[in-house]
């Protein structure tokens, strides 16, 4: 009897993981983890920050709805772009554990997942909330999966784009609210757009090998040292600085906001020159740099509702 040959370890790679028959519970759970919740969090924190500061007082029925459509449109974009990129998933060890490479989930279940997400997200937001709203909402899902995610095996200025679509829930809360222009919405886009960029070129560095072994050409994986990621991290953090304080010198936003975000931006600052002037350490610099980037988002969000929902 001949026994056949093992495949080799491309073909294994290339070949489509079998899909594992799972209980009804765990199978929602595993869509859950589909969506990145963690990041939709992020999206869905920074919807509701700007709607609350932007129109204070209590309209819990428009609220809701706003949340509801925020957490699925997030929710289907993230899952787009997990079914575009599970191939690439596939060939790196941070992500080879998701649900489509791990084969937890067919790649036509998690596509209807993310569409049925996408719309009911859209549609939730244009008739319980407005229409403005909704047309983010999709600007929203189409930049970061339609454009942001081909753009990653092309350039490395795809960090940048894809960074818009992080920052638009900021005007989609502004934009449920009624007032498009509302400046603790517009600080919050800018500062959002900024902050996206050390935070994901600390991570980037981190994970730059699996990156490269997955073709993507962005700014960490193809800069050998990492002098020229660490020297745009605090480039971006130190203009972050200045777009969360300048807005205070000019009263549209007040002295809490002013102070936490001078408080955590010159800490996310530091870090990124840290990041920056540190080659041979350049590993543990990203990686203080990555928790810097974590601390700074709450710190100044409370700031900014502080200033705008407190007693005086």
């Amino acid at each position: 009897m001949v026994t056949p040959p093992l495949p080799c370890a491309a073909e294994r790679i290339a070949a489509p993981p079998r899909v594992a028959t799972q209980p009804p519970q765990a199978a929602w759970r595993t869509l859950v983890t589909l969506a990145k919740p963690r990041l939709a969090a992020i999206s869905v924190l920074t919807t509701v920050v700007a709607y609350a500061t932007a129109r204070p007082g209590a309209r819990p029925l428009e609220a809701l709805l706003l949340l509801a459509g925020t957490t699925a449109a997030a929710a289907g974009a993230l899952s787009l772009n997990q079914w575009m990129e599970r191939a690439a998933d596939a060939r790196m060890r941070r992500t080879r554990a998701r649900p489509l490479p791990a084969g937890e989930v067919s790649p036509d279940t998690a596509l209807r997942f993310s569409l049925t997400l996408s719309l009911a997200g859209v549609a939730v937001l244009a008739t319980g909330v407005n229409l403005t709203t909704a047309l983010l909402a999709a600007a929203t899902i189409a930049i970061y999966g339609l454009i942001y995610t081909p753009l990653k095996r092309r350039t490395h200025w795809a960090t940048e784009i894809g960074a818009v679509s992080g920052a638009l829930p900021a005007l989609m809360g502004n934009a449920a609210a009624g007032d498009l222009g509302a400046a603790p919405g517009v600080a919050l886009f800018i500062m959002l757009w900024l902050w996206q960029m050390p935070h994901f070129f600390a991570l980037g560095w981190r994970h730059r090998t699996d990156y490269r072994a997955a073709g993507f050409p962005l700014l960490p994986a193809i800069d050998a040292t990492g002098a020229r990621t660490g020297a745009w991290s605090a480039a971006y953090a130190a203009a972050l600085l200045g777009a969360s304080l300048v807005p205070c010198l000019f009263g549209w936003l007040g002295p809490i906001h002013a102070f936490c975000a001078a408080i955590a931006g010159a800490l996310f600052l530091h870090r990124a020159w840290r990041f920056a002037r540190h080659g041979e350490e350049r590993d543990a610099a990203a990686t203080r740099l990555f928790a810097a980037s974590l601390l700074y988002l709450p710190v100044m969000m409370l700031g900014l509702v502080i200033d705008r929902l407190g007693p005086w």
